[in-house]
């Protein structure tokens, strides 16, 4: 039950960022910071857990939702002067997560995770100045892409064990991805991604006057 109700709400909040998140900027960026707020909550819980710190399934929930809550209503309540960090935050754990593999010829994992983390924090300060000083259709983007992505990260697992075959999916991913990216749901992910982001931003485009 937890797991649908995460799903759903998660679903909603990247709606309202993916179609409306021009217009409501400011509940977009707290649901930026909610959704920043959980990344890192989870990579701390798993960088822990990999050094032998046991969580219990309550204290991990616990935990999520401090940090999930706690950076949403900081990130709402400061609004633009939030913007950049919020931005950098969701980039750079994005980019590890999602590009860790373009480092993985370093052998060092600790120089590898420093390398990763620190090209999506140049990206995201990037983006972050880029849309602070934005106009419409660069909020727009923004804006469709992180509740796109938000969508493609909830989807994308129902979608590879639903609809489409699990086994065929992965036949396909290897093909087009290759052996290493296979399996992992990337292309259906990427797919569900590219779909709502260009709908988001070409919706928001057309029903915002300013």
């Amino acid at each position: 039950m937890p797991d649908i109700v995460i799903t759903v709400l998660a679903v909603i909040a990247g709606c309202l960022m993916c179609f409306n998140g021009y217009k409501l900027f400011r509940l977009s960026l707290g649901i930026a910071g909610a959704v920043a707020g959980f990344t890192i909550g989870r990579f701390l819980i798993n960088m822990t857990g990999d050094m032998g710190i046991a969580w219990s399934d309550i204290a991990r929930i616990i935990f999520l939702a401090v940090f999930t809550i706690g950076l949403g209503l900081l990130a709402f309540k400061l609004y633009m002067k939030a913007l950049i960090a919020v931005t950098t935050i969701v980039c750079a754990f994005w980019f590890y997560d999602d590009f860790n593999f373009i480092f993985e010829r370093v052998t060092n994992s600790a120089l590898r995770i420093v390398l990763t983390v620190g090209s999506g924090i140049v990206a995201g300060v990037l983006i972050g100045i880029i849309v602070y000083y934005a106009q419409k259709w660069t909020i727009s983007l923004f804006t469709a892409f992180v509740g796109a992505r938000v969508i493609a990260e909830v989807l994308a697992p129902i979608l590879w064990s639903g609809i489409f075959s699990g086994e065929y999916a992965g036949i396909i991913e290897k093909r087009v991805l290759g052996p290493d990216l296979g399996l992992t749901y990337s292309l259906v992910r990427l797919l569900v991604l590219v779909a709502f982001c260009a709908a988001g931003f070409v919706i928001q485009l057309k029903t915002s006057k300013k």
